[in-house]
């Protein structure tokens, strides 16, 4: 097969193993790192030896985020204060704009959902739940029988199901609850904003210990009106505050002058209301969200520009 050729099949590849890198490690950068080592082993692999490319690379690409993984739960560790996912801005295919699934499966809330599952059943799943793969494709990709994916499967969408907050409403609830936030900050009144919380909300706030936030989860929906009112409206007021969509669903970015502050995203029950604010804070993230755009398909592909 020419290089060109083998090179072409990899461009067509490369937005499905961003896809499912990106979902797997919650980290844009590492999935790009996967998904080019991936690239390198393509080009120096005999292609008369493999079956099925898109397997094939799907295997190889899998196979090099799940060590990874393995490294960055060692790092995860040592991590000052909350962790939360690399955010992406992000837009939709005309045939994905209604698919919520889509949307859902991007969301900070359901990234953090994944990294409680084991490394394997958070690719069984990803694979058949999200991207529509066999159980048969799937075991080739992983390497295992088809009726251990379909059990690694079957409990991953198990303990999925429990959450309750990883659903995308539509956008006008989505955008009065940001209006509704948006006044609070400059108002530092919350009751509106306190009625669209869950009494068992929380917030919390990834810093990476490099710029000032809060280091615990915030619990309770009087405690999280309380630092809204008290820390965040004298904080940030007079700074700019714009929408934008993160991870499938409306955020707000507050920034100092041309420099982001922040980003805030929030994550939804099904009937709407608010169970987790998350803060975004870290420096080298914001800087890596306001480089990177993400156009995501109806089959669950990536495309990162």
């Amino acid at each position: 097969m020419k290089m060109m050729d083998r090179t072409h099949i990899f461009e067509n590849a490369r937005p499905q193993l961003m896809g499912i890198a990106y979902r797997l490690l919650g980290s844009v950068t590492d999935a790009q790192d996967a998904v080019q080592d991936t690239y390198i082993k393509w080009i120096s692999r005999d292609s008369a030896a493999i079956d099925s490319p898109t397997a094939w690379l799907s295997r190889v690409c899998i196979n090099r985020c799940l060590d990874q993984l393995k490294s960055a739960n060692r790092k995860r560790i040592d991590y000052v204060g909350q962790w939360i996912p690399e955010q992406i801005q992000t837009e939709f295919s005309e045939s994905a704009e209604d698919q919520l699934e889509i949307a859902e499966s991007l969301t900070t809330a359901f990234l953090l959902l994944l990294e409680r599952l084991t490394p394997k059943e958070r690719a069984a799943y990803l694979l058949h739940d999200v991207f529509a793969k066999s159980f048969d494709e799937v075991a080739e990709i992983l390497s295992l029988q088809p009726a251990n994916c379909r059990k690694l499967a079957t409990r991953a969408r198990q303990y999925v199901a429990q959450d309750s907050v990883r659903h995308v409403p539509d956008k006008q609830k989505q955008s009065d609850l940001l209006s509704a936030f948006h006044f609070a900050l400059q108002t530092g009144d919350t009751k509106r904003f306190g009625e669209m919380l869950r009494a068992d909300s929380d917030l919390l706030a990834d810093s990476g210990g490099k710029v000032d936030a809060i280091r615990d989860v915030l619990e309770g929906q009087t405690a999280v009106c309380e630092f809204i009112s008290n820390v965040l409206s004298v904080a940030w007021s007079k700074m700019c505050i714009e929408r934008q969509m993160i991870n499938g669903s409306l955020g707000l970015l507050v920034m100092d002058g041309k420099n982001i502050h922040a980003a805030i995203s929030f994550a939804y029950d099904a009937e709407g209301r608010v169970g987790h604010v998350y803060i975004m804070r870290h420096p080298e993230k914001l800087a890596n969200f306001l480089d990177t755009k993400g156009l995501a398909t109806d089959t669950g592909a990536l495309r990162i520009n």
